[in-house]
C-alpha cells in the first residue's frame, strides 16, 4: 500500500510538471502553472472586472462626446458562465442579469429578453446550444428560462417544484440539475417535453446528494458534482457508471465542487470553491494538475463557473509570453475581488517536446515501482527469516551442561 501511495504522489507530480500565466495585458501579472523550473502548461492571460476591460475607451472631441458615451456594464456577483462563438454569457446573481462580453470583437451587452415574461430573478447557471439559444437556470424562479439567439424571451422549461442550479445542453436534450429533489431532469431540446429523470435510485453510485453542478463530456456521459465531494458519472440514458471523490484536504478531494466542464480533448476541469482552485483530470479520474490556488498573483477568489473555448486563439495569444503557444482558453469566474473573470491559456512552450518528457517521466515511474516492489519483497523475506530459526533450534541437540 505504501508504494502505491508513493506512486500516486509521483504521478501527480509528473503531470503537475507537464501540464502554467504571463500577461502582457493591462493587469501586468506574470504567472505560470506549474511554476519554474517545471515546464509551463497553463498561463494567466488577462482579467475582466467590468465592460471597460472589454470595450476600450475612445478618444473623443467635445462635439461627439454625447454620441460616443457608452454606459459601463458591471459585474457584481457572477456565478455561472458559458461561451459561444467567442462571446461570454455570465450570470450575475445580484443584478439578476446575464451579461454578455465579447472580448475579441470588443462588445458588451445585456440579455435583452430579461423583462416581462422573461424576467430573471436569480440566474445561477447558463448554457448555449449550437444554434445560439440561451438557457438560464433561475433558482428563485424555479425554472430554466429560454432565450432565442437574438436574446428575446422564448419560454420556460421545467417542473413546478424544482430548484435548478445547473443546466447543460447537447444536440438532442436539455439537462437541468434539480438540487431541491436531487435529480437530473432531461427534456427534449426542441419541444421542451420531459424525457426522463434520474439520480435518486439504486446504491450510492447512482444517488445524488445536494448536487451542485452538471457537465457533459461530449460522448454521452453526464457528470454531476455533489456537496459531499463525490462526482457521479451517468450514461446518456441515466444509468450510473462510476463514482469518485470525497470531502477532505487531499489534492484529489473536493469540498465544494461548483463547476465541471470538459474540453474537446476529453480533459475534465473541476472548480472547487473551498480549495479555490481548478483541477484537471483525465478520463480515469487521475489528477493531472491544478491552478489558481490562493497565494499566487493570478489566484481565484471563491470561484464558481468555468467555460472552455478553442475560438479566437489569435486574439488571446497576444496576452501570452512570446514562447508560449495557447491551444485553448479557460475562463473562470470569481465571485469576489476585482478579477471577476480570469482568462488562462492552456498550451505549451515552443521548442519543448512535451511528449518526450511524458515518456521519460513514465519510465521513471516504472523504475520507481520496480524498486519499491523489490524493497517490499526484501522486507517480506526478512520477516520470514526469524520464523525459520526456532524451528532449526528445536531439532538441534540440547547443549551439554
Amino acid at each position: 500500500m505504501s508504494h502505491r501511495i508513493g506512486t500516486a504522489i509521483f504521478i501527480v507530480s509528473l503531470w503537475s510538471a507537464l501540464l502554467g500565466g504571463c500577461a502582457s495585458g493591462p493587469t501586468k501579472i506574470t504567472q505560470f502553472w506549474p511554476p519554474a523550473p517545471d515546464m509551463p502548461r497553463i498561463q494567466y492571460l488577462t482579467k475582466i472586472s467590468d465592460s471597460t476591460d472589454v470595450v476600450p475607451k475612445k478618444s473623443v472631441s467635445l462635439l461627439d462626446l454625447k454620441e460616443s458615451q457608452v454606459e459601463t456594464i458591471p459585474l457584481v456577483k457572477p456565478y455561472g458562465i458559458a461561451v459561444h462563438k467567442g462571446a461570454l454569457y455570465i450570470c450575475d446573481t445580484v443584478q439578476s442579469q446575464v451579461v454578455i462580453y465579447d472580448l475579441p470583437r470588443q462588445k458588451a451587452s445585456l440579455l435583452k429578453g430579461n423583462k416581462g415574461e422573461g424576467k430573471l430573478m436569480k440566474p445561477i447557471a447558463v448554457a448555449v446550444d449550437a444554434e445560439g439559444n440561451v438557457y438560464v437556470a433561475d433558482s428563485a424562479r424555479k425554472k430554466v428560462v429560454k432565450f432565442a439567439a437574438d436574446g428575446s424571451f422564448a419560454g420556460t422549461v421545467g417542473e413546478e417544484d424544482m430548484k435548478p442550479v445547473g443546466v447543460a445542453v447537447d444536440d438532442i436534450n436539455l439537462y437541468i440539475l434539480d438540487s431541491g429533489n436531487g435529480l437530473v431532469r432531461v427534456f427534449d431540446r426542441r419541444t421542451s417535453n420531459p424525457v426522463r429523470s434520474y439520480g435518486n435510485e439504486g446504491d450510492e453510485r447512482g444517488r445524488l446528494f445536494t448536487p451542485l453542478a452538471i457537465g457533459l463530456d461530449g460522448k454521452g456521459g453526464v457528470y454531476v458534482t455533489n456537496l459531499d465531494g463525490r462526482v457521479v458519472h451517468f450514461d446518456r440514458d441515466g444509468h450510473p457508471l462510476r463514482m469518485f471523490g470525497k470531502m477532505g484536504a487531499g489534492p484529489a478531494d473536493y469540498n465544494r465542487p461548483r463547476s465541471i466542464v470538459f474540453d474537446k480533448a476529453g480533459t475534465m476541469y473541476i472548480v472547487d470553491a473551498a480549495s479555490q482552485n481548478v483541477r484537471l483530470l483525465d478520463e480515469n479520474f487521475q489528477l493531472l494538475m491544478s491552478f489558481g490556488e490562493p497565494g499566487t498573483p493570478a489566484s481565484l477568489n471563491v470561484p464558481a463557473g468555468m467555460a472552455v473555448s478553442d475560438d479566437d486563439l489569435d486574439y488571446y495569444q497576444k496576452f501570452a509570453a512570446p514562447d508560449f503557444v495557447v491551444e485553448r482558453v479557460l475562463f473562470v469566474v470569481s465571485q469576489f475581488g476585482t478579477h471577476k473573470i480570469s482568462a488562462y491559456g492552456l498550451g505549451k512552450k515552443q521548442g519543448v517536446d512535451y511528449d518526450a518528457l511524458v515518456k521519460e517521466r513514465q519510465q521513471q515511474i516504472r523504475k520507481m515501482e520496480e524498486n519499491l516492489a523489490k524493497e517490499e519483497e526484501k522486507k517480506k523475506e526478512k520477516e520470514k527469516a526469524p520464523e525459520a530459526q526456532p524451528a532449526a533450534a528445536a531439532g538441534a541437540p540440547a547443549p551439554a551442561k
